[in-house]
């Protein structure tokens, strides 16, 4: 990096948006590598990322080659208020980086880094959309999920409890935002604005994104927030001059099927991951699928199942036998289905500790099943039951009355 490298005029608008989204990241506490700032299409890009959080801010207009990795010092030094006093001048040269103001200069070392690929989140039909003003997103994120006024005038009370998360939904024409204080022994809140809507929906998020929103919408653009109901892995913010996804959502489901798998690390137990999701986990004498399921009382379970016999004649030895198994008190159950018989139980997340334990236990119980009933699937299969015939004339009703 010895070439003199121009990265040109920044002014005070866009040194605050960048300087905002840092800010949050330091006030909650959250680990960033640094800023990386490139040139493309003409524009200066600045890209900002954390475990869960990606923000690219478009500036002004500029033209220089390569990407470089800033110290967030510089950037903060240069952006925070009344700081540089005006715009500022970045330059870098030997490895390290210099911004001028009117006020003076400071250098510090940085470094040349790839250009970073744009986080973009694909657009499909099932993502529900609200555009506003970033004063009214603001305003209604910071109603309807900010604490409340009491929370900080009681004395400490290990029973209250802050809720972790809050809910967005979006209904035709209109954005709203709800949290449930009533464990911190207060009220719930609901804020809501005017928007306009594309689909509809509602998604739980944590507590960490309504930070993103207060420090990194600013009132004076236009901004949509959007998010896909039927998969709420991500939330996207958007504005002429920002985009930025955040991982906040609160998929009850996910965090079980994370948990899982960190059991399974730890167990050291061969698995693998489907794309839909689902575990499979090869065991000495079976191999057992996990599927997680949400529920509509916003709690998952997982569901551990194995196959003990393939191909099997669903003959009347072999239904007695899994209704046999069925009624003994285990805490597996056996089922027919599409010619296999399959062994499974379920798990809710206060259980999951015990997920090694069961996953040894079903693998031991596929294998003696299978050896009680692979004689009972060869037999012969039940005759398909007879359907009756619906009579095609409508009986008259007798008459009751003289």
């Amino acid at each position: 990096m010895s070439a003199k490298t121009n990265i040109g005029l920044v002014d005070t608008d866009e040194l605050t948006r960048v300087f905002d989204s840092i800010w949050m990241l330091r006030m909650e506490g959250k680990n960033t590598p640094g800023v990386v700032v490139y040139c493309e299409g003409g524009r200066r890009k600045w890209s900002i990322t954390s475990d869960k959080l990606s923000i690219l801010i478009t500036g002004d207009t500029a033209d220089f080659v390569g990407a470089y990795r800033l110290p967030l010092t510089i950037v903060a030094n240069a952006g925070r208020q009344n700081a540089a006093n005006g715009a500022v001048t970045f330059t870098i040269e030997n490895d390290t980086i210099t911004a001028e103001s009117a006020r003076g200069r400071q250098t510090v070392s940085c470094s040349s880094t790839p250009a970073p690929t744009a986080q973009r989140v694909a657009v499909n039909r099932s993502r529900a959309s609200a555009t506003l003003s970033g004063k009214d997103l603001a305003w209604t994120f910071f109603s309807g999920a900010n604490m409340p006024f009491e929370v900080l005038m009681f004395d400490d009370d290990e029973e209250r409890q802050n809720p972790d998360l809050f809910t967005i939904s979006i209904e035709k024409g209109l954005l709203m935002v709800h949290s449930d204080w009533t464990k911190a022994k207060l009220y719930p809140m609901l804020g809501g604005s005017v928007a306009k809507t594309k689909g509809r929906g509602d998604v739980q998020v944590n507590t960490d994104f309504l930070s993103v929103v207060l420090n990194c919408v600013d009132a004076d653009s236009e901004w949509t927030i959007s998010y896909d109901p039927k998969e709420p892995h991500n939330i996207v913010l958007e504005s002429d001059t920002q985009y930025i996804v955040a991982t906040m959502t609160k998929v009850p489901a996910i965090e079980l099927h994370e948990r899982a798998i960190k059991l399974l690390e730890r167990e050291k137990l061969d698995y693998q991951v489907a794309g839909n999701g689902s575990i499979g986990v090869r065991l000495d004498g079976a191999v057992v699928s996990l599927d997680f399921y949400q529920r509509e009382s916003n709690e998952p379970l997982v569901r551990l199942s194995s196959i003990v016999v393939r191909d099997a004649n669903e003959s009347a030895e072999l239904l007695r036998e899994i209704n046999a198994h069925n009624c003994s008190g285990s805490i597996t159950r056996c089922w027919f289905d599409g010619g296999t018989v399959n062994l499974g139980l379920e798990l809710l997340p206060d259980n999951l500790h015990v997920l090694p334990a069961r996953l040894r236990q079903l693998d031991s119980d596929v294998r003696r099943m299978k050896g009680v009933l692979d004689p009972f699937a060869a037999e012969a299969a039940l005759p398909p039951k007879k359907r009756r015939r619906r009579k095609t004339k409508t009986e008259k009703q007798p008459e009751v009355w003289d």
